[in-house]
């Protein structure tokens, strides 16, 4: 007697075949529909912002213990309030292995003063998933330090990696794999909405109720197909899927600049925003990390597009005494862009994972070197800042749920004072379906209070 999953797999070919499609095509959609449907999809994306955050103006949590994101001054965090569900925030951190002042730049992804003897937690996670760790950078160095050691953030293979600053090169990379590759094709997600661009709307509907009455669990087919169906194009011609490189124009803005020159800063900010988006969008990069700036980076904030603020970064901004309205100002400009040309294109449905957003199935970790640029601490708990006593911690700001790993954003996390940061980079990479029990010598151990 015919097994049950047999039976499936002869009807849905047969069902495919009857509604046109080539019988190739139709046989990976018979292998397809029994298999159930693997985890979901994740993406990883980090950024670095130098010099940490004026406190007073970014900490979310009310003198009543509530979470705002627009609260305390300036509410530094206030361009996330639209995705607010999503944000969780992580008090209590403090810096691992003693690095301290500006040189935790080293410590920041690897968690070791001087990066220690490890690789960053970008490389480790993706080298356990088998995935490009891509490296970007809107780093506008000088002329006469350039890629010096105030700049090392990134380590591969044991080698301090320079960022690719031109968004054009760093789309190239991240869009590789969508390229034809002219080897075997698997029945894996990629493969299956690569080859179903041939497919109408018609018979994507058809299938799906082909599907639904052959059998009543989930199964991957089911699943694509329903993704499929929210990808097809106005003119129900066929699917329009990332299988090329999306239009991005505000990469395409970058091609004749020089993306080292300040005065392109907000472009090339903007043009890698973008193509990281849409390469998590696509599926077409897993793992991304964009350094913005360096320590010590004295660019001048009034650049076209930016926050019109006639300071350096470093010193005019960073060192400057309270107020620090024009230093918060600066930083949230960076979480502005991150809200306007990232988390507006996440926020839609994943292609891979219908039921879900791609912020939903994303990490996006954002963080510093120092927990206060005023006197560059790196820890956690009470302290001064100009005379007036503050609580300050290294800040670490979650966006996404990480596909499910991740309690309900909209919250936040408090910690015991000086938890190494070790600890928060165990915890990406276990998000990520890439655990860890040490990073380098040392013992780490999960946030529980952020697992779902």
């Amino acid at each position: 007697m015919r097994s049950s999953l047999a039976q499936l797999r002869r009807r849905t070919f047969l069902a495919a075949l009857g509604l046109g499609i080539g019988a190739p095509f139709a046989a990976k959609m018979a292998r397809m529909a029994g298999a159930a449907p693997g985890p979901r999809p994740t993406r990883l994306f980090i950024m670095y912002i130098p010099h940490g955050f004026p406190i007073e103006h970014f900490d979310p949590m009310t003198a009543n213990g509530d979470f705002n994101l627009s609260a305390n001054g300036i509410g530094g965090l206030a361009p996330l309030a639209p995705y607010q569900k999503y944000v969780t925030a992580v008090r209590g951190i403090g810096m691992a292995d003693h690095a301290s002042n500006h040189p935790a730049i080293r410590a920041a992804l690897t968690g070791f003063s001087e990066g220690g003897t490890v690789d960053s937690i970008d490389y480790v996670i993706g080298q356990q998933l088998g995935v490009t760790a891509h490296v970007l950078g809107a780093v506008p160095y000088s002329k006469t330090e350039g890629f010096s050691v105030d700049s090392h953030l990134i380590k591969h293979g044991g080698a301090w990696v320079r960022a690719t600053e031109s968004p054009v090169d760093a789309t190239a990379d991240l869009f590789a794999s969508l390229k034809p590759t002219g080897g075997p094709v698997t029945i894996d997600e990629s493969a299956f909405q690569s080859e179903s661009v041939a497919l109408t709307s018609k018979q994507i509907d058809r299938m799906r109720k082909r599907v639904a009455g052959l059998s009543s669990e989930d199964n991957k087919l089911a699943i694509h197909l329903q993704a499929l169906q929210g990808l097809v194009g106005a003119d129900n011609t066929g699917v329009k899927a990332c299988t090329a490189r999306p239009s991005l124009p505000s990469v395409d803005a970058t091609a004749t600049i020089d993306p080292l020159a300040d005065s392109q800063f907000a472009k090339v900010l903007a043009g890698h925003l973008e193509a990281s988006a849409q390469a998590m969008l696509c599926g077409a990069a897993r793992v991304i990390t964009l350094q913005c700036l360096w320590v010590n980076s004295n660019m001048l904030m009034s650049f076209p597009g930016g926050p019109g603020i006639p300071a350096e970064h470093h010193i005019g901004l960073s060192h400057a005494g309270l107020p620090r309205d024009a230093y918060a100002r600066a930083q949230q400009w960076f979480f502005q862009q991150v809200a306007d040309k990232m988390l507006s294109v996440l926020a839609q449905p994943d292609p891979a994972d219908p039921g879900n957003t791609v912020l939903d199935n994303s990490l996006i970790y954002v963080t510093t070197e120092v927990s206060d640029g005023g006197n560059h601490n790196s820890d956690a708990g009470q302290t001064y800042i100009f005379g007036k006593p503050t609580y300050t911690y290294l800040p670490q700001i979650l966006i996404g749920g990480a596909g499910g790993y991740l309690k309900p954003g909209g919250r936040i996390v408090q910690v015991t004072d000086n938890r190494p940061h070790t600890d928060m980079l165990a915890t990406i990479a276990d998000s990520m379906g890439a655990p860890l029990r040490s990073i380098g010598s040392q013992a780490v151990n999960l946030i529980q209070e952020l697992k779902a």
